[in-house]
């Protein structure tokens, strides 16, 4: 059979604009179908004309579409044009998961995969390929159909696979020559394993790596597959991302890849970025010295609030500000640049606090940082709470992107948490000179951040050129910044990091958190 992946329309907002990244989960779902012929359509990289995508469609016998919850209104339209042109269609990523019921309910739909896909994907296309006895439907976990009746059936949820060896090589051949870049960079995929032990309140991730039978949900490769997929990804790009949810979760594992890294000598020939958490890299100074050593020259870090109470209620107890502003600094210092993350909204949160949090943000000195307002995703406990509360705003999940509002808060209207966002993009990137004080950083051969000269003209076309776009489309500019924002010694006056002489951040650490960070057992 003849089937084709692909991946819906990019966002027309957010960081989308200038981070492009390849789509894994396809390419390894189709690494579990070697032997039906394959092809990707990627809406964020690949020229759309219809009549070409239609005479694709044609050509294919089933249309596999992944989407996130922003993306799920254009994956159904793809979903739609290709029943037009007689293929059968298959749903699966965290959308599909997360609401399962409104997308089977869709007639365009014949079939989602919810959760890990690699077992159920395969044992579908088995199905589909074969003579077609809906006894056999009945017994694929971790599917959605309609019967012949029309009726939506559940079927049972898959059981996590506990080897994530077992599972074959992506089909990277399947990206072509397209160039998935971020910040400047180009940029392939590795996942080293899956789910996270951690609980933070607003999180979907727990509901995607859900186990039925109560087992474990966070797993992991081995090294040797790991040093395999690295080597599998090659030199031709800049930065090999890894895309655990969190990379540090086990200390002991994280070292051992780490090890293997140095010694294979990969660093030499690519860098790496990751994800992972404050309080951990906080009580571990080793591991950042072992970062920089095997080559990671980004990480991203969730810092979401100044406020502890916030902090707190995210189920982020072990982190504090000031731990934040210890890592963030000394990362810097090794030359690995910062990608934070920050909650515009957070419930609690009023308009000052709010705008605390974005002072903060350009205090740290990120290279970049997402703003993301706060989002409740269907399917989650948070959203069932902010749904009871009568908090939701919109079903419209086009909103649901990480850059509009989909909700309000007790303290803020959603158009406020709105303007909100802007205003925190506005004031990082476009007041307050980003823009010279990291040409100044990385166009110095001599500085920490000199790894970064070959990558500064794709950086300024990415993140000037797109970037601006992306604001101006939104309707941002310079003038949204208020007073506020413009007199900072007012402004965090009454923050426990800063102190009141000079406004600068103090370095004390918050006594009352001692506890370690959770640490999960190898798998």
């Amino acid at each position: 059979m003849k089937i084709l992946y692909v991946n819906p329309g990019k966002l027309n907002s957010g960081l989308d604009a200038i981070v492009k990244g390849a789509p894994l989960n396809l390419i390894t779902i189709a690494a579990m179908v070697p032997e039906h012929h394959a092809e990707l359509f990627d809406f964020k990289m690949d020229k759309y004309i219809e009549e070409d995508f239609r005479t694709l469609l044609k050509d294919s016998d089933i249309v596999a579409i992944t989407s996130l919850t922003p993306q799920i209104n254009h994956a159904l339209v793809v979903a739609k044009m290709a029943k037009e042109e007689g293929c059968i269609t298959i749903l699966g990523g965290y959308h599909p998961t997360l609401d399962p019921v409104q997308v089977i309910s869709n007639e365009q739909v014949d079939y989602i995969v919810k959760g890990e896909g690699e077992h159920t994907f395969k044992e579908l296309v088995d199905y589909l390929s074969s003579e077609k006895n809906e006894e056999n439907l009945k017994k694929i976990d971790g599917i959605s159909y309609k019967d012949i009746d029309g009726k939506v059936i559940h079927n049972t949820e898959r059981i996590l696979e506990k080897n994530l060896d077992v599972f074959p090589l992506p089909r990277r051949e399947l990206l072509g020559n397209r160039k998935y870049a971020a910040l400047g960079a180009l940029t392939q995929p590795v996942g080293t394993s899956r789910g996270c032990s951690f609980n933070c309140k607003f999180c979907c991730i727990i509901r995607m790596w859900r186990n039925s039978n109560g087992g474990p949900t966070y797993r992991t490769k081995s090294i040797k597959r790991i040093m395999q997929e690295i080597y599998a990804v090659g030199w031709k790009t800049d930065f090999i991302f890894f895309t655990d949810d969190n990379f540090t979760v086990n200390l002991k594992r994280t070292n051992k890849i780490l090890d293997a890294m140095i010694k294979s000598g990969v660093q030499h020939k690519i860098h790496f970025t990751c994800q992972s958490r404050v309080d951990i890299l906080y009580r571990n100074p080793d591991l950042l010295d072992k970062f920089h050593k095997a080559g990671f020259r980004q990480i991203f870090l969730g810092i979401e609030s100044v406020h502890q109470q916030s902090l707190d209620a995210m189920n982020k107890t072990n982190t504090t500000p000031a731990m934040v502003r210890h890592v963030v600094q000394a990362l810097r210092k090794r030359g690995i640049s910062i990608f934070g993350g920050v909650i515009i909204g957070f419930p609690g949160e009023t308009k000052r606090m709010v705008r605390q949090n974005i002072q903060y943000a350009k205090d740290l000195k990120f290279d970049i940082v997402q703003f993301t307002p706060i989002t409740a995703f269907p399917g989650t406990p948070f959203y069932e709470e902010m749904e009871e509360k009568g908090m939701i705003t919109t079903t419209n999940y086009t909103q649901y992107d990480l850059f509009h509002t989909m909700m309000g808060t007790e303290e803020l209207s959603a158009q406020e948490i709105y303007g909100l966002v802007a205003e925190a993009y506005n004031a990082f990137y476009l007041q307050g000179g980003w823009l010279i004080e990291k040409a100044t950083e990385y166009l110095n051969p001599f500085g920490k951040f000199n790894w970064m000269i070959p990558k500064i003209l794709k950086l300024v076309q990415q993140m000037v050129l797109n970037g601006r776009s992306m604001l101006s489309a939104q309707g941002f500019g310079e003038n949204g910044v208020p007073k506020e924002l413009k007199n900072k010694k007012e402004l965090m006056k009454d923050v426990p990091l800063y102190s009141k002489q000079n406004s600068k951040m103090n370095g004390k650490i918050e006594p009352h958190v001692i506890k370690k960070p959770i640490q999960v057992k190898e798998s």
